[in-house]
Formats: C-alpha cells, structure tokens, sequence
C-alpha cells in the first residue's frame, strides 16, 4: 500500500483524527457473528466483511467526540465550495425526493443528517418539514436560508431528540445511516418516531453488495475510513430493520438518469480496472467511477 495513505487519504489529512479512534466493533450488527475477514486497508485503517451476512465495516470508528471535530463545518469542507457537486446534488433531491413521494406526498416528515436543509426544500410542501444535524454550521445556514421551515432544524443526534413517540408519518436519512456509530439504536429510534404505516426512506447510501465495491475495495470511490463506517446492503439493512417493524417495501438503485451517469466512460473504466487486476493483482487500481448499483435507496413501512 502507498505510503502516503499513512498520511492522506485522497487529499484528506485523515491521521489527526487517529486519536480518536477508540471504538472497535469486533461482531457484526447485522448478524451478531464475529466472525470475519479484512475487505480493504487504507494506511492504519481497515474494513472488515463478516463471513456470515457479508456485511461490511471499519474495524475501529472514532469515538462521538471525534465524530462531533470531524463533523464541524462540514458542509463547508465538503458541500458549499465545490458548485459542481452542488448542482449535481440538487438534481439528484429531486430524483431521489420524486421516488419517495410515490409512497407518500403528505405528512410530518424529519430528515435525518439534514446538513443545510437541501433535501428536505425538495420535498414536497405538504410536508410539514423537520431535520436533525450534527454540524452546528449546517444548522445555522438551514435555519437563515430555509425560511419556510429551517426554525425545526434541530443541532443534535437522533437518539437525543425529544419528539414523542409516533411523531412522524416520514423519517429520511439521505447519505446518512453510513455515518452513523450506532445504526441500531438509531434503526430503533426510527421506528418509535414513526406512526405505523409510516415510511422510513433510505437513499444515496452506498451499497456494499455492489460490483465495484468488490471489485476496488479501498479505491472504491464510496470508501472513506472516517466517513462511512458501514457498507450495507439491502439485506443487511433489512435484517436490522426488520427486528423493529420495519418492512422493506422498495429498492432501487439510482445511477441511469442520474447527473452521475456516464455510460460509456464509466464502463470503459471498469473494463480496464478489471484488467488490471486481471494481469497485476498487487497493483492499486485507480479510484472507481460511477456505476450501476454504487448505490441504493431504500423504502421501509412501519408494520
């Protein structure tokens, strides 16, 4: 492995959050085996894939203090400077935001990993809109942009919310249940805020059942050591989801039409990442691009 991953990772100075790093997770959340072999090695960092479910995830997370510094500003660091994901992300709320809309198009609904409201202005405003968010700087932008709605943007997690039982006719997590240390607990929350019959939307999720995570592991483009802590799949999900009522109703899994897709580049890629390995196991393959099954958003009903 390069040594500079020792240092960065993909530009990013990942080494200052080691000390942070003390939370191991020796069993599967899925399945409960401890069983498992290594998936992927990125410096000091390692990804683990249990042997029984096939769930994916890092061996050691940062702690929530370590979670809370990685987090802060980060809709500066990681949204508002770069116009091109910007934009490409406002097409996507709105594909994602039509997908969910044919379960449901009414109600009370909270946004799980907020960030600055973004997802939640696409739905629509029937709607009566909440969200929660761990980066204080997200919240202080959705609460002076999102007129309409950014007053119930919440600065916190979402096993701290004080909203009673059976609030929610919606609850979304987009680009959200990888980051969070512990999807169970959350997974259960979820469940106590719906009302029964609610939905719980998943979306823009990576998929760790997917050709290319198997195919580049670390130099998947959806791995990042700090970031994305879980690699699910549908049934991963589904087997946690289903302990507290929670029924998989809908998978899909965005990329044609997407403002991600490129067809033909991005399989003239795989077709030569495949090669590569092919010819020169050891050698590191760049990082992946854009492709069928990357990944996946999911419907939930409470039963």
């Amino acid at each position: 492995m390069n040594s500079i991953y020792k240092i960065l990772f993909r530009g990013e100075d990942l080494e200052k959050y080691i000390k942070f790093r003390t939370v191991t997770h020796d069993n599967c959340i899925a399945c409960g085996s401890n069983e498992y072999v290594n998936w992927a090695i990125s410096g000091s960092y390692k990804a683990v894939k249990c042997s029984s479910c096939g769930l994916i995830w890092m061996h050691q997370i940062l702690n929530e203090e370590g979670l809370k510094v990685y987090y802060s500003d980060y809709i500066g660091r990681r949204r508002l400077n770069n116009e091109l994901k910007m934009k490409q992300r406002e097409i996507q709320y709105e594909i994602d935001a039509a997908f969910i809309e044919r379960y449901i198009k009414s109600g009370k609904v909270l946004d799980v990993g907020c960030s600055g409201g973004f997802f939640l202005s696409s739905l629509d405003n029937k709607f009566s809109k909440h969200g929660v968010e761990i980066d204080s700087d997200a919240v202080a932008f959705a609460k002076k942009s999102q007129k309409e709605f950014g007053s119930n943007i919440t600065c916190g997690v979402l096993n701290d919310l004080s909203y009673k039982n059976s609030t929610f006719d919606l609850i979304t997590m987009r680009g959200a249940i990888e980051h969070v240390s512990d999807p169970v607990n959350s997974i259960e929350k979820v469940s106590n805020l719906l009302n029964k019959g609610g939905y719980y939307y998943i979306t823009a999720t990576p998929n760790g059942d997917s050709y290319s995570a198997g195919l580049y592991r670390e130099q998947w483009t959806l791995f990042h050591p700090v970031q994305h802590i879980w690699h699910f799949s549908p049934k991963t999900l589904s087997s946690i989801c289903e302990k507290f009522n929670l029924k998989l109703i809908a998978t899909e899994y965005p990329y044609l039409g997407t403002p991600y897709e490129d067809v033909k580049e991005n399989i003239k890629s795989v077709e030569a990442a495949i090669r590569q390995k092919e010819n020169d196991p050891d050698k590191e393959l760049p990082i992946s691009p854009p492709f069928w099954e990357n990944m996946m958003s999911l419907v939930f009903v409470k039963v």
